[in-house]
């Protein structure tokens, strides 16, 4: 598998993905949260990272907007986390494959963490009219590092509860 995505101007951003030899490039714009869009899908798609209560569901999509088209992604989690993949444009499907969840997941976020580096958290934003979607890319680069939830610290007062993430921990993920 093959995820390339990076800016060539403020606010258009293009790429390639190859799954299983099936091959999509796209050219998308700002007008709607690309990356966010994507890592939001695939978070809500794991059981370790997000619960029922909060959304968890085996089937999530995105949409991807490259004035006028839209580049639609739609993904189920089958039994043995592997991941249905469906990338349509032009309402033509382009790509419909499986492939397994933790090992897509690991190629997206590869290609994010050297985005990031690449233009930082305020560059990201300076180039894309979107922030960064932060929160999101270190649940899943934290799963996929441990298998296991982001630990909270649970916070109590006199009227509720709350949860408090280490900011040590959350920028020793960013930075490596």
């Amino acid at each position: 598998m093959k995820f390339k995505y990076d800016f060539i101007d403020q606010w258009v951003v293009d790429g390639f993905i190859e799954i299983n030899s099936q091959k999509l490039s796209f050219n998308v714009t700002y007008v709607s949260d690309c990356l966010g869009d994507l890592l939001s899908a695939l978070l809500y798609l794991n059981s370790t990272c997000i619960s029922k209560d909060y959304g968890l569901t085996n089937h999530t999509s995105c949409a991807w907007d490259s004035e006028p088209f839209i580049t639609r992604w739609n993904f189920t989690l089958k039994k043995n986390r592997m991941l249905h993949i469906i990338v349509s444009f032009e309402n033509r499907i382009k790509i419909d494959t499986e492939y397994h969840y933790d090992s897509f997941l690991e190629v997206i976020l590869k290609e994010v963490n050297s985005l990031i580096k690449k233009y930082g958290i305020v560059g990201y934003k300076a180039n894309w009219e979107h922030e960064f979607p932060l929160s999101t890319y270190l649940q899943l680069k934290s799963y996929l590092l441990t298998k296991k939830p982001y630990i909270f610290e649970m916070i109590e007062n006199e009227y509720s509860e709350y949860k408090k993430s280490d900011l040590i921990k959350d920028i020793h993920l960013l930075t490596n």
